[in-house]
């Protein structure tokens, strides 16, 4: 049954054309300019959410002498909506949270290179004491470069319901999204026009209640690039942590664009098999290394997916490979070798649960 049902689903495939423009637009995901120390599991250890001061300037004088172009997230979201051009290689800066070394670390050195960023605050992280961004500061920032936008009211988990019935799972998104939109605008005197989502966890009802805020633009962090063509509330954005070394900070800007026609759970669904067929459909793999072609799904690497030359067809099958995912959101790439010696991959984002059985309206 649930092979039929499977069969069935993949079927209705979303079917995606990347003809019409070739950019890859990569958005690089901050949080905190100041390395602390966490415990994990009773050691102290670097809080990989943090970069130093001295390895964020050493980024950004590397996008700036190797011809990428730092736009801003209104030139983004017009080029998203056919309103302007950007220039080739564009790179977008991101920040989430709002800690008050933002202002002290990452403004100076933005400031030097000339570089717009989009910082991403929740309601509750406002404001609210010594280690986060006064409305001053913010005040002071939007009228240097800087864009704003929402990262919820509390920062949950969006795609988690625990015990909530459908109706109050409702009503918690939209007071997780729609709520912070508007007391953010009203406070500030802004406008916010994009999200991102906490933990960069979505799904397809979570885009329902992302578009009926007005929210123009929503940021995952699956770590990958974005083109035109990539859904506006499922863009992706690649995490920089205290660990990321300036070999793999170009890694990231230079990975190439791979074609899928098809693929399976799609972009935002969520399916309660645990033990799912993946499926994927290239658009054609003659640049590539067809050895190579393999799902990752949450960064491991499913050696055993198989690929077919005839069809372009990629498959991984956990029920045949007596494997098991765990409930909640995964990230899932098909990557691949080019001939070129390039890494290609495309990415997206799918949900173990249970789906909404009410409408959203």
């Amino acid at each position: 049954m649930k092979k039929a049902i499977e069969l069935f689903l993949f079927v209705f495939f979303t079917t995606f054309s990347f003809c019409a423009d070739k950019k890859l637009i990569n958005v690089l995901c901050y949080h905190n300019f100041k390395v602390t120390k966490i415990k994990v599991n009773g050691k102290e250890i670097p809080n990989p959410y943090s970069i130093t001061p001295e390895n964020f300037e050493k980024q950004m004088k590397y996008l700036k002498n190797n011809g990428y172009n730092v736009i801003s997230m209104k030139n983004f979201i017009d080029y998203m909506y056919d309103k302007s051009e950007i220039p080739e290689k564009a790179v977008l800066i991101t920040i989430d949270d709002g800690y008050k070394n933002i202002y002290e670390y990452a403004y100076p050195i933005l400031k030097k290179y000339k570089f717009p960023a989009t910082i991403y605050i929740y309601k509750t992280f406002v404001n609210a004491g010594k280690n986060t961004l006064s409305f001053n500061e913010i005040k002071e920032l939007s009228e240097n470069g800087f864009e704003f936008g929402c990262h919820s009211n509390t920062h949950p988990v969006l795609t988690s319901k625990k015990n909530l019935t459908d109706e109050e799972y409702i009503k918690f998104l939209e007071n997780e999204i729609i709520e912070p939109k508007k007391y953010l605008e009203r406070k500030l005197r802004i406008p916010i026009e994009t999200m991102s989502y906490p933990y960069g966890s979505y799904s397809k009802e979570i885009h329902k209640i992302v578009e009926k805020a007005g929210y123009k633009l929503a940021f995952s962090v699956v770590p990958s690039y974005n083109t035109k063509e990539t859904n506006k509330y499922s863009l992706k954005r690649t995490m920089i942590y205290v660990s990321t070394t300036l070999d793999e900070f170009k890694e990231i800007l230079e990975t190439k664009q791979l074609k899928l026609k098809e693929f399976y759970p799609g972009d935002g669904d969520i399916i309660e098999n645990e033990q799912p067929e993946l499926k994927a459909k290239l658009f054609e793999d003659s640049n590539l290394n067809t050895i190579t072609i393999k799902f990752k799904v949450d960064n491991v690497e499913l050696k055993d997916s198989i690929y077919n030359p005839e069809t372009k067809m990629l498959l991984y099958s956990y029920y045949e490979n007596n494997k098991k995912l765990l409930k909640g959101m995964h990230d899932i790439k098909v990557i691949a070798k080019g001939k070129d010696d390039n890494n290609y991959e495309y990415a997206w984002l799918f949900i173990i649960g249970k789906p909404l059985k009410v409408k959203i309206e």
